[in-house]
């Protein structure tokens, strides 16, 4: 009886001193340091988490790393995570003299942060998964360490943004920056007495009656996204707000250095376009931009160079920009970054307790958001397309034959799109001529397995010699009652036969996306937004399609167009679109059938 009462006691104090380790400063500080790391690299590093090419799914920063490595301009996000280690080591002093005085408002930025992890997780895209790094490391900081330990971090937390490459950023920026610097270097040129003309991202030599000169004789640039400024836009705002936080002290000059980072690459690049004018003047354009060719450009080593350009510009405006704030007191701004009052009590833990309930709930909510990914359904089930079918080739989409009183031949893909699509992707494509010599060519594009397998036509466009002047979304009504929005887009390309004689042709080309259950939209960055929503929330998996409708204009000569020719254009495929989409595109109620449609409009 002895025995057994001396290992009752023996098993009933085991529990309480268990907890009363768990609650010691130091065990508390181990677990913290060792435990959250764990979980993030449990979460971020080893959880097999997206389909990156629809194969086998990768963690977040392994798909990151493999994406970075092939996409040169979006290098600099690999220098990003060493600087914050390095900006974390530069407040290590006064980290090391914070108590660790967690606050429940962590469990915001946590929950958000894992409920991004979990959309990513399913709809199997990788944006939701940066956004989940950063907040669940802003949750950890805050549920740990506490409000003031975010203050002396929030700088190093919001500078981890750079690490993630920002491609539909890219995208949606670039496009809106080509006009603009174009029209920029053609107020500069001709405020330089160069006579120059801009239309769209086009820069060109302005016609000369008196010598005969024609529009774009003397120079022809066409603005792509490279010398938008966009391509060094990112990295220089990340130069330019590290520079801000080393160098300034007052908030307000480091936001104006931060904002002016957008205008100083702007500005670098339109000096580059002026330095491409002058070599194509002096030197001729094969050497100072490089040789055109079908599908290609391929940049000279003059036209190389000028790039730097946009660096020095940018960076020069920035240090007299941090000169002309408080530049001068970088060295003084640095040792109060470092400076601490004390470090002995280091990382001390005023509530043992609560510590351990916040450290608990950091530990715990990752884990039961891994079980949740555990059981959720991550099986790609494509959907059936939104477009008619072949009943000779099931998998190909289908255009008629005759459409009012245009009639159509078909056409096959070209060599250069096989080797260039994706595999899977399928494309029916018809060529038009009414009666009264108007041409039309109309593609259906329907998406393979590949992500993103469907490209933009403002991307593909530009690559193949095309200028485009404008884009507008419009709504069209059609045949049966329905009423979808398509982007319209003017491009016009220059030829020159003959030397001295420059041809413009220019055409008007309409296209929009066409989605699973009888959705369709206009916009590229819509469709995505659609495909992902609808992944996660209505467990549809689009098969998307696009639809591209390409109104050619006769060639004229350069200088002697006739606007009226583009306003019919217009027009004419307005009314070509409302007849022919209800012949290829199901309705909802035909998609949910499986019927399909008539091979021919009225």
């Amino acid at each position: 009886m002895a025995t057994e009462s001396t290992d009752t006691s023996h098993l009933s104090t085991s529990g309480p001193s268990l907890l009363h380790s768990l609650q010691q400063p130091g065990t508390l500080r181990r677990v913290a340091v060792w435990g959250l790391a764990v979980a993030l690299v449990l979460l971020f590093l080893l959880w097999p988490y997206q389909q990156w090419d629809y194969g086998k799914r990768e963690s977040i920063l392994i798909g990151w790393a493999r994406w970075v490595l092939r996409h040169s301009d979006w290098w600099f996000c690999f220098v990003v995570p060493p600087l914050v280690g390095w900006l974390v080591w530069l407040r290590g002093e006064e980290l090391r003299s914070l108590p660790l005085r967690g606050t429940w408002r962590g469990l915001i930025p946590l929950v958000l942060g894992l409920f991004c992890y979990w959309v990513g997780y399913k709809a199997s895209t990788g944006y939701p998964g940066f956004l989940a790094i950063q907040g669940v490391v802003a949750g950890f900081i805050l549920l740990v360490g506490g409000m003031a330990w975010m203050r002396a971090l929030f700088f190093a937390w919001l500078f981890m943004l750079f690490s993630w490459p920002m491609q539909p950023l890219e995208d949606s920026v670039a496009s809106p920056l080509r006009p603009y610097t174009a029209s920029m270097a053609a107020a500069v040129l001709n405020t330089l007495r160069v006579p120059t003309v801009s239309e769209g991202s086009a820069l060109q030599s302005a016609p000369d009656a008196a010598t005969g000169k024609q529009i774009g004789d003397a120079f022809s640039l066409d603005v792509d996204a490279k010398c938008s400024g966009i391509n060094s836009l990112f990295a220089l705002m990340m130069i330019s707000a590290l520079l801000g936080y080393l160098a300034l002290k007052r908030p307000r000059s480091r936001l104006i250095l931060f904002a002016c980072s957008v205008p100083l690459a702007v500005a670098g690049n339109v000096v580059r376009l002026l330095l491409l004018v002058a070599g194509t003047l002096k030197l001729g354009a094969d050497v100072a931009v490089g040789r055109h060719f079908a599908d290609h450009q391929e940049m000279s080593i003059y036209h190389t160079m000028a790039g730097f350009a946009v660096f020095g510009i940018a960076l020069a405006g920035m240090f007299g920009l941090c000169w002309l704030f408080e530049g001068r007191e970088m060295k003084s701004n640095l040792q109060r970054l470092g400076k601490s009052a004390s470090a002995e009590n280091a990382f001390a833990i005023p509530q043992p307790r609560r510590m351990q309930s916040l450290l608990l709930a950091a530990l715990l909510l990752p884990l039961a958001t891994l079980g949740i990914c555990l059981g959720t359904d991550i099986g790609f089930h494509v959907a059936a397309p939104g477009v008619r079918l072949s009943e000779e080739a099931p998998r190909h989409p289908v255009l008629p034959l005759s459409v009012g009183e245009y009639q159509g031949r078909e056409l096959e893909m070209t060599l250069d799109e096989k080797r260039k699509l994706d595999e899977g992707v399928k494309l029916a494509r018809t060529g038009y001529a009414s009666a009264t010599g108007r041409q039309v060519l109309a593609t259906v594009i329907m998406s393979g397995f590949e992500k993103r397998s469907l490209h933009r036509p403002e991307v593909c466009l530009p690559a193949q010699g095309w200028t485009v002047s404008d884009r507008m979304p419009v709504s069209i009504q059609l045949g049966d009652g329905r009423e979808i929005s398509v982007m319209m887009m003017r491009v016009f390309r220059d030829v020159e036969p003959t030397p001295g004689v420059r041809i413009r042709t220019r055409a008007i080309n309409f296209y929009w996306y066409i989605g699973s259950d009888g959705v369709s939209c206009a916009d590229h960055y819509e469709h995505i937004f659609l495909s992902y929503y609808d992944a996660v929330f209505r467990n549809i998996q689009h098969r998307w399609s696009m639809a591209s409708i390409y109104v050619p204009l006769p060639e004229q000569q350069v200088g002697r167009e006739d606007p009226l020719l583009e306003l019919g254009a217009v027009e004419d495929g307005r009314t070509f679109i409302s007849k022919l989409a209800p012949t290829f595109m199901l309705t909802r109620e035909q998609w949910l059938s499986g019927s399909s449609l008539p091979a021919s409009a009225p």
